[in-house]
């Protein structure tokens, strides 16, 4: 029997390395947002156990990895970039299949001027589509969190018309469930996150000040949820 899209994207994607595919409906979002597209599809990449040990058993690690000029052998670089080439990928696969497909990657948003490099602003957040799918909560990190995988994640999204099924919830949390937990708050050494809970209707700027932040990873590897997913996987 024939494969139908939705089955070979998948296929296409997990043999990429995906963990999970999501084709999401977009009509509860403002054009603005959406550029115009009534679908998505969302595929991300958990980071391992065993890196996310590594950061947090290296004090100052994402500074020592700048000082020492390794990034592109950094895990998580590597994991964002892996995403990114297989939503750019996908897209042109979508495109010449004679569907209209817009990759989400950081290179094509940048360089359709999509991507605001000074407010670090893009119209439409993988994370904000993770949420229309039922995939997690943002907290108070101002990071997608998902009852498996924690914030360890890295995902990328391709917007289309392609005649997807799609998957919506029609009752979303209303807040990120962080409760009084304030690790994430404690762990931030500048100060960025602004220990304002996720709401509907808050800015992000509310939640965290991009400019102050480092990307020192720490709001990610210390979460308690993805502490789980790493003592979970590692015992």
């Amino acid at each position: 029997m024939p494969l139908n899209l939705e089955s070979k994207i998948k296929e296409s994607l997990a043999s990429q390395g995906a963990t999970f595919v999501c084709f999401v409906d977009l009509s509860s979002l403002p054009e603005a947002m959406t550029l115009g597209f009534p679908r998505a599809i969302l595929f991300g990449i958990p980071l391992t156990p065993d890196y996310l040990k590594k950061v947090i058993n290296t004090p100052d690690y994402v500074d020592i990895i700048k000082r020492n000029k390794t990034i592109d052998s950094d895990e998580f670089h590597l994991t964002e970039e892996k995403t990114d080439a297989m939503a750019d990928l996908l897209a042109a696969d979508l495109n010449a299949q004679g569907w209209r497909a817009f990759s989400q990657s950081e290179k094509n948003l940048t360089n359709t001027g999509l991507y605001n490099i000074e407010s670090k602003r893009s119209p439409l957040p993988h994370k904000t589509i993770a949420r229309i799918a039922g995939l997690g909560r943002i907290g108070k990190n101002n990071l997608l969190i998902n009852d498996r995988y924690g914030c360890a994640l890295s995902m990328c999204s391709v917007l289309t018309d392609a005649p997807l099924d799609t998957n919506m919830l029609l009752s979303l949390p209303e807040s990120a469930s962080c409760g009084s937990c304030t690790i994430c708050i404690d762990a931030c050494k500048t100060g960025a996150l602004r220990g304002n809970t996720w709401l509907p209707d808050r800015d992000r700027d509310e939640i965290i000040n991009t400019q102050a932040c480092t990307t020192c990873l720490l709001c990610m590897v210390l979460c308690p949820w993805s502490i789980k997913y790493m003592k979970q996987k590692l015992s």
